[in-house]
């Protein structure tokens, strides 16, 4: 009777909301499953933990053991007797079943054979890809049916179709799926040892910049097809979707018929919508035996997970609080609209070990005593975003120039939104709102302080900020697009999600495609399921702002908050420019005149045009001004930077700041 290998993973938000604990439960749990067998723990992760069981002992307790009053002592004798066992001791001594997400048993071998050191390799390190945990999990269990029935044969039959974005582990899993083929033996003895290679190709429509085009790759697979190297190979095909090349991508498939008998494919694209995946493995399907493994957008818990690996692997001893510090790093890479997965959590762990080394050169330069290993979120800080938020949201609030208005009205809906959450008798009002009003009238900034403000009043549990424009949440090919904007939204539960320049989605029917509508269908649904869990505020100009609430009335009837920014007046823009200045730097009194009479001379007409961003038109400004200070001060071969009058004039001179003084003069007779 042979051991037994569980990998148990628990559901992501659960693992997400107990990251500072490191998966310190796993040992909790260790020590409720060994009251009742023989039970041992491998390695545990914050998502996962890998557990063996000894069946000859698990089945000589079950005969010795005397139950307790509650409960009686399981029999481990198959598999599901230990995932049950498994199952209903987390219950019963940490949490819920629904805390799972999944528990993978194989069978096992303590004399370490190939297809068992294989298969624990796998479930110890690999996290985030689930499915292909499944994968293995299953195929290891068929082999030795396979083999008796003298059938392997079949799987060098199985192609694969795999559905994960750029970054999360494509070449990897291909590198470990062809080792698991290799060791299980797929192909014959004969093959064995020279079967060792794994292919990865990523097909365009002509060969270069890393493409290969489809007439190179079929004689790239002649003249490798004798050579009996390669067990498995990859397959890009992303290529096929631009444009929806459904009908080159048969071609391509009929293509690679002949070479079945030699190569296992394994055929990559971008996690799509259900519809649209379908439709590729269908083409697929339609032409080989096909299995498919669909791997979401990785959870913030997962990426968190690798960067702590990576410094521990690094022998740096972390403190649970940089965790905070990584994930802020993670919202801040995302929200360009562009993230690469694993690749970019590799990014930033390489960012936190960087900055800890320097931090502990320039300490010890000024002989300050301090850990070369330990990470503290001190010696980070430069990585961790400055929101310039105060103690608590309505300080911050207060300090801002110009918003007493927008500070009453939010003062009465967290009021409104807080009597609701505390009377049963009346519904909790949607809290999703709509900001109007031109560029750089505080609406970011706003909207940072209200989810700090919710956060306090116990509205929202986080109370993060997740900043994204319209055309953020619209992906690059069919299907895409709702699996983008549910994951932005998946991301920002418990926070605010900040949407500029929404209209652009409404925009974007009239060039030739719906995935504008796709992203505010999926948008509006995401607020409707999670309207006590999520604010999303939708900025932009009022005009286009009551079109895009026209053209989709579900909008409209899901954002009853309106709040509208008004342009800062000539004296509120000095009063800014002038407290950025106070806040960061000294300066001379007279750089304060020019700069009252510079914002004094700005036309009426240029202040009430689209073009004007009014604080951020001020905020380039103050930035041009010291970056002019701080060039002068390094010619002068100091450190010490005085905001000067002559400083503020070089500014205002350079031509994006001089042109607006002019005048528009008016031609006529």
């Amino acid at each position: 009777m042979s051991d037994y290998i569980a990998r148990v993973s628990l559901n992501y938000d659960y693992a997400g909301e107990r990251l500072e604990e490191l998966g310190a439960f796993w040992n909790d749990y260790l020590a409720a499953l060994k009251e009742k067998h023989y039970v041992e723990m491998i390695l545990y992760r914050f998502t996962f933990a890998t557990f063996t069981v000894d069946r000859d002992i698990a089945a000589s307790a079950h005969s010795t053991v005397k139950p307790s009053k509650d409960d009686e002592t399981v029999c481990i004798k198959t598999k599901e007797d230990f995932r049950m066992f498994l199952l209903s001791t987390w219950e019963k001594s940490i949490g819920k079943a629904s805390d799972i997400a999944d528990i993978l048993i194989s069978d096992y071998s303590n004399d370490e054979d190939e297809i068992s050191k294989t298969v624990r390799s796998i479930y110890n390190n690999y996290y985030g890809v689930l499915e292909y945990d499944r994968l293995v999990c299953e195929m290891s269990a068929m082999m030795p049916l396979l083999s008796e029935a003298e059938a392997k044969d079949i799987i060098r039959q199985q192609n694969y179709l795999f559905a994960l974005d750029p970054g999360c582990g494509f070449t990897s899993l291909i590198c470990s799926f062809g080792d698991f083929l290799h060791r299980i033996r797929v192909y014959n003895d004969e093959e064995y040892e020279n079967r060792t290679l794994y292919g990865e190709i990523l097909v365009g429509s002509e060969t270069g910049n890393g493409y290969e085009s489809q007439d190179d790759i079929i004689e790239k697979l002649d003249s490798i097809v004798d050579d009996n190297t390669y067990d498995i190979l990859g397959f890009d095909i992303s290529y096929f979707l631009e444009g929806r090349k459904m009908d080159e991508l048969r071609r391509f498939i009929r293509r690679l018929d002949r070479y079945q008998d030699d190569f296992i494919f394994a055929f990559r694209i971008p996690f799509l919508e259900k519809r649209a995946f379908d439709e590729v493995a269908g083409i697929l399907s339609d032409l080989m035996l096909l299995k498919t493994i669909q791997i979401p957008p990785l959870h913030d818990s997962v990426l968190a997970e690798q960067i702590w690996n990576m410094l521990t692997d690094k022998k740096f001893t972390p403190d649970t609080k940089i965790l905070s510090t990584a994930l802020d790093r993670i919202h801040q890479e995302k929200t360009d609209g562009r993230f690469y997965g694993f690749k970019t959590a590799e990014k930033i762990g390489y960012e936190i070990i960087l900055t800890k080394v320097r931090d502990v050169i320039d300490k010890e330069r000024t002989g300050i005593e301090t850990s070369h290993l330990t990470i503290e979120t001190g010696d980070i800080a430069k990585l961790a975003r400055d929101t310039g938020l105060k103690a608590t949201g309505y300080e911050a609030l207060k300090e801002l120039i110009g918003m007493e208005e927008i500070a009453g009205r939010i003062r009465d809906i967290v009021a409104q939104v807080k009597v609701a959450m505390v009377n049963e008798k009346l519904d909790r009002p949607c809290i999703h709102m709509r900001f109007t009003g031109a560029p750089g009238t505080g609406k970011t900034t706003v909207a940072r302080i209200i989810g700090q403000i919710m956060r306090e009043e116990g509205i929202l549990r986080k109370g993060g900020f997740f900043e994204y424009t319209g055309r953020d949440l619209v992906a690059e090919y069919v299907g895409q697009t709702a699996v983008k904007t549910a994951r932005i939204c998946r991301d920002s539960y418990g926070s605010v999600l900040f949407v500029d320049e929404a209209y652009a989605l409404y925009q974007n029917e009239y060039q030739g495609n719906d995935f504008g509508r796709e992203a505010l269908t999926t948008l509006i649904s995401e607020m409707e399921n999670h309207r006590d869990d999520m604010l999303v505020v939708m900025a932009g100009y009022t005009d286009e702002m009551d079109t895009l609430m026209k053209a989709n009335p579900g909008l409209r009837s899901r954002m009853p908050y309106v709040l509208e920014f008004k342009s800062y007046s000539k004296q509120q823009l000095f009063e800014i420019f002038m407290l950025m200045v106070r806040k960061h730097f000294t300066y001379h009194d007279d750089l304060e005149d020019e700069a009252k009479a510079y914002f004094t001379g700005l036309s009426d007409e240029y202040i009430a045009s689209k073009e004007f961003a009014n604080a951020r038109f001020v905020r380039n400004l103050y930035e041009r001004t010291w970056s002019k200070a701080a060039l002068r001060a390094s010619l002068a071969g100091t450190t010490d930077i005085t905001l000067t009058k002559e400083d503020f004039i070089a500014a205002r001179c350079d031509r994006e700041f001089s042109e607006k003084l002019e005048q528009h003069k008016v031609v006529g007779f």
